[in-house]
């Protein structure tokens, strides 16, 4: 029996010294922890509020180092597998899709910005096109979105990740396998001092 849309996190063990290590060099280990894990709430309550089911896929071999109320909220809770971050990710989609799930929309646990409203739009949007990618500020994409027919791992493949690149190689690979994903609204991914800068400008405050 097929399945709906359902959103795939990505995260980590909430523990200081693991999470948010390019924040943690100016806030500190500590407080950078408490970031993540406000990031983390703030973004499975929107999941919670849009009725999409969740997936969990956590960093380590250990799910009991989740925070159990993370862990009730996934219908799913996998741990990654893979040697990169594209490999983690072709998994998780592989996995998902063989357990029925026709759209698999998969984004990182640090995104500011991403409310139930905007995960409606996504899965309308990869209802109708079969592929969506939401671009980052730091060049890279917050989300990405395959149907089960159109997905391809190659466009996980010889990106250099963690860098300016991604998306412009992303979309590369997109070109090269034939797909033409829909762009959603640019996000941001809070991992430095300045994206905190900039998140704290408006309404949100994390400190």
């Amino acid at each position: 029996m097929s399945c709906p849309t359902i959103l795939c996190l990505f995260v980590k063990p909430p523990i200081p010294g693991r999470v948010k290590t390019r924040l943690a060099r100016d806030l500190g280990n500590q407080q950078a922890c408490v970031i993540y894990v406000q990031l983390v709430e703030q973004i499975l309550h929107q999941i919670q509020v849009s009725g999409l089911p969740l997936a969990l896929f956590f960093d380590g071999d250990d799910q009991e180092l989740l925070p159990l109320s993370w862990r009730s909220a996934a219908a799913v809770c996998c741990k990654q597998i893979g040697n990169d971050l594209g490999e983690r990710m072709a998994t998780a989609f592989r996995h998902l899709f063989d357990a029925g799930y026709q759209s698999v929309m998969l984004c990182g646990s640090d995104i500011v910005g991403i409310d139930a409203e905007y995960l409606h739009q996504a899965a309308e949007k990869l209802e109708q096109s079969g592929m969506v990618i939401a671009p980052a500020h730091d060049g890279g994409y917050c989300l990405i979105g395959f149907s089960t027919e159109l997905f391809n791992p190659l466009v996980f493949e010889g990106i250099l990740w963690s860098t300016e690149q991604v998306l412009l190689q992303t979309l590369k690979r997109c070109e090269q396998a034939g797909l033409k994903p829909v762009m959603l609204e640019t996000l941001r991914d809070l991992d430095t001092l300045d994206d905190l800068k900039v998140v704290t400008k408006g309404e949100m405050s994390f400190i």
